[in-house]
């Protein structure tokens, strides 16, 4: 007798070979295979691959309904979500669209067919999306703040009772390192002023003792001292002129003597076109600095040799050495 294969005795033959695998596991004792709803649970999520989105979607515990929810990725089905379920996948970079339905397989799965919500996937991020019931029978997924998601999935675990078959849901990569976020470099600090360069004149060879009045050999000697600046500067920034007496005679007239000697080497610099940036100043200190020390004050032809280092002109450059 010859069997056509018409769509009905299709389904009489898969409902007799049902019956019978029932039979023969009741008869045999076989155990029956449980398919477990949920894994391991949440702790805390890894760290995005370098190229690739990380993304969580959970369900809280505390659901509307108990139904699951349907999650589509760009229109294929991805997972059934449970009362505290939560699934995880990894994206390329770029826009997927993501569908959150309830209780779509009584609808056919028609929800699949709608455009859902389209997100952004960057590279080396961590999204949270959190099904959102509220708005029943319209579901949403929320993109939540990290810590939130973490204290509110620390009661979830890993939905596994359905297989994905989104080409959008890739496995995860080796997580990426954590980004070190470092401080710009501080800017480099200003270059240092040249450190100021004395030259020191003897005042017995520009002055005659007591006096303020230039030698014929004092002005030979400002002479070659503006020619040895010319040839060790390329620009002067700052001249002082520091005129130091010894300690014969008293303090007020040194102090007078000083600033005298001090001033005439200066108009003499500046007469010999020295143009500092920032001036010459002149300045007499008297005999609070001697250089030597152990002299007698009295005016005696050996005093005023002994004192003759303290009889001196201090010319302060400050400027550009070449």
């Amino acid at each position: 007798m010859k069997i056509f294969s018409s769509p009905l005795n299709q389904w009489l033959i898969g409902l007799s070979v049902a019956a019978f695998s029932h039979v023969a596991m009741a008869q045999s004792g076989a155990t029956r295979v449980v398919i477990d709803s949920f894994g391991e649970p949440y702790t805390t999520a890894a760290l995005a691959p370098v190229n690739q989105t990380r993304v969580f979607i959970y369900r809280n515990l505390q659901g509307v309904s108990q139904q699951p929810v349907n999650i589509y990725l760009n229109g294929q089905y991805h997972a059934s979500l449970l009362r505290g379920g939560y699934t995880e996948f990894c994206a390329e970079p770029g826009n997927v669209s993501i569908k959150a339905a309830l209780d779509d397989a009584s609808r056919l799965h028609l929800s699949k067919q709608d455009g859902g919500q389209r997100l952004s996937m960057q590279v080396g991020q961590t999204l949270f999306l959190k099904v959102d019931e509220a708005g029943q029978p319209g579901i949403a997924v929320l993109s939540m703040p990290t810590s939130q998601a973490n204290a509110e999935m620390s009661n979830t675990r890993r939905q596994i009772h359905t297989i994905s078959r989104a080409k959008a849901a890739l496995t995860c990569g080796e997580p990426g390192k954590a980004a070190v976020v470092t401080a710009p470099p501080p800017p480099p600090p200003p270059p240092r002023p040249p450190a100021p360069r004395e030259y020191a004149l003897e005042t017995d060879a520009l002055f005659e003792f007591g006096k303020a009045e230039l030698r014929a050999s004092g002005f030979n000697a400002i002479e070659a001292l503006v020619q040895r600046l010319n040839q060790d500067y390329s620009s002067v920034d700052r001249i002082r002129v520091v005129g130091y007496t010894d300690a014969i005679g008293s303090h007020q007239i040194n102090k007078k003597l000083s600033q005298q000697r001090a001033d005439v080497v200066a108009r003499q610099i500046s007469a010999r076109n020295v143009k500092p940036t920032r001036g010459i100043e002149a300045e007499g200190r008297g005999s609070i600095e001697l250089s030597k020390t152990g002299c007698r004050n009295e005016p005696t032809p050996e005093n005023k040799i002994c004192h003759a280092p303290n009889r001196r002109v201090v010319v302060v450059i400050t400027g550009a050495r070449r």
